[in-house]
């Protein structure tokens, strides 16, 4: 019985050592190096620049230790790669000479985390949403491992637009676009967007957009027959659809209308609102003819401030249209047709910025132009 008892102490003392070596190997992995931001669900997150950016990078521990741990941030170009390949962004890294060369990062003994704090001066964007993909590097100090899934995290730099804007009165003229007829642009998905104030709701058929033809019409308006007219109305594909009547006067509010060959669908402030199937006579695809800005003639009594109208040949998403609303878009981008900035701040003309032609003139709708407008605040 005395040695049965030995050797089962032997036994539990055994396990009693190998459980606690295994406990003290298990916590000393446990503990690791990781980016406080890529803590959460998200891969990047937007800072906004307004006269630079500055950007509190937390590098924290699983648990303290009673050693300095110092640590390499890097940038790696190859990580936007791969986020815009999954995410459809189109985002650039911020060119090398703009970022620090050499730069870690130290959390004292006994502390939990430290910050790195990463300056960015303003500069000139040209419509580009320049990134940070920041990755922690080599542990230069201390005995600590890295998180493998959030030792990386990337910052996307977006500037708010501070424009200057056209009002326009179409009872007064309206805008036409070149050329004035005949795009022959036909496409299976658009999106057509941009910021609009309206000084009142006066009227009904105050018409903001009109493009295509018969089957292709695209029309929108505020107000149809019934009062008050404070709603926003599209009619297309033979179908339409409108908002409540909601709008306020002298309100800015970003519009986007989404077709993506099946549904059209109505975006506010970067929300849905409503949406609705079109007849669509012609299979779906909508043939561009022209575009003409604030073209109801008499009807359009109020005064109508525009900015940053959009049009796209695909289907934009809730989340690209709400990412993008407040900041300029690559003019570059391929899935553009036109780009209409409004921000040249005198004359009667408008660039298309994308460089496809379609440039837009005033014929007479032209009122003023207000300066310094942030959409934003």
């Amino acid at each position: 019985m005395k040695y049965i008892y030995l050797s089962s102490l032997m036994i539990a003392l055994s396990a009693f050592f190998l459980i606690g070596c295994e406990n003290a190997e298990y916590k000393a992995q446990s503990n690791s190096l990781y980016i406080t931001d890529a803590a959460g669900t998200n891969n990047a997150t937007t800072v906004t620049m307004d006269d630079g950016a500055d950007i509190n990078v937390v590098v924290r521990l699983a648990q303290k230790v009673m050693e300095d741990v110092e640590v390499e941030i890097q940038f790696s170009p190859e990580l936007l790669a791969e986020y815009n390949a999954t995410s459809g962004t189109e985002y650039e890294v911020l060119p090398a000479d703009m970022l620090p060369k050499n730069a870690t990062v130290i959390i004292p003994a006994g502390e939990i985390s430290a910050n790195y704090r990463l300056h960015v001066d303003d500069f000139v964007t040209n419509g580009i949403t320049y990134a940070i993909p920041l990755t922690l590097g080599n542990v230069i100090k201390g005995n600590i491992v890295k998180s493998k899934a959030q030792s990386k995290f990337i910052y996307v730099l977006a500037k708010p637009l501070n424009v200057s804007v056209p009002v326009l009165r179409g009872n007064a003229g309206n805008v036409t676009t070149l050329p004035e007829t005949d795009w022959g642009i036909t496409v299976d998905a658009w999106t057509l967007e941009a910021w609009v104030r309206m000084d009142g709701y006066s009227i009904n058929n105050q018409a903001i957009f009109t493009s295509g033809s018969n089957d292709h019409e695209i029309y929108i308006r505020f107000g149809d027959a019934n009062r008050p007219y404070n709603y926003l109305q599209i009619k297309s594909l033979g179908g339409q659809k409108q908002t409540a009547s909601d709008l306020e006067a002298n309100t800015w509010y970003h519009w986007a209308f989404v077709y993506n060959g099946t549904t059209l669908t109505i975006y506010r402030n970067g929300k849905q609102d409503t949406f609705f199937d079109p007849p669509a006579p012609k299979g779906g695809s909508v043939r561009f003819d022209f575009m003409k800005i604030v073209d109801s003639g008499s009807y359009f009594r109020n005064n109508c401030a525009m900015s940053q109208v959009r049009l796209w040949k695909v289907a934009r998403t809730e989340s690209e249209i709400a990412n993008n609303m407040y900041f300029e878009v690559n003019p570059k981008n391929p899935n553009l047709i036109a780009l209409w900035p409004m921000d040249e701040g005198d004359g009667t003309s408008f660039r298309d910025a994308t460089g496809n032609g379609h440039n837009a003139t005033s014929n007479g709708a032209l009122q003023r132009w207000e300066h310094n407008i942030r959409f934003d605040k």
